[in-house]
């Protein structure tokens, strides 16, 4: 018997024993029973990992989905395209990670956390680019002090940013899991 989403009624339990195998550090349980084929039951396993803070495995396992499916957010994969679009963001790739926020945003207008990343993308690549710009063109004191004034101007508009929760937040334990997260809350 189907649920009026088309997928088996036993697939709801199965979303639930992989959740709670993730929760539980149960992960090679989880695996069996996401499977290899089901990319419905594959994303539920990368969604549970993600949110557990296990991002190295679910980064791996994402991985393993076509590159389209990642960057062309649509339903039932939409979470799979942000959870994607932070690991880039987190990884700086904000170039990668901007466009998908963008096309989450359009679709879905109302979803507030995919703008307020894709304006974090850009915000960061302004502040890599002035950096660079120090470094290159060993600019005057007095452009100095003005690229540092832009500078600081935009970490403050990214810390306002990030008060809005936009990011997925893993509490202490889980950012053990995922040591590269903690160097980028310094950022």
């Amino acid at each position: 018997m189907r649920s009026p989403t088309g997928q088996p009624q036993n697939m709801g339990k199965l979303v639930e024993m992989i959740q709670n195998a993730v929760t539980t550090g149960r992960l090679d349980v989880a695996e069996q029973l996401a499977g290899q084929t089901d990319l419905y039951l594959l994303s539920e396993l990368v969604q549970s990992l993600y949110k557990e803070g296990y991002v190295t495995l679910a980064k791996e396992r994402l991985l393993k989905i076509e590159p389209r499916i990642l960057r062309e957010p649509s339903p039932p994969f939409l979470e799979l395209s942000l959870i994607w679009a932070e690991i880039c963001y987190d990884e700086r790739r904000y170039d990668e990670a901007a466009p998908i926020f963008e096309a989450i945003a359009e679709r879905h207008p109302d979803f507030a956390a995919a703008r307020f990343g894709a304006a974090s993308c850009y915000i960061q690549q302004a502040i890599v680019n002035l950096e660079r710009r120090i470094q290159l063109y060993h600019p005057t004191k007095l452009e100095q002090e003005k690229i540092c004034k832009y500078l600081d101007d935009f970490h403050q508009a990214l810390r306002l940013i990030q008060t809005s929760g936009w990011h997925t937040e893993w509490n202490q334990g889980q950012i053990r899991q995922y040591p590269a997260r903690s160097a980028s809350l310094l950022h």
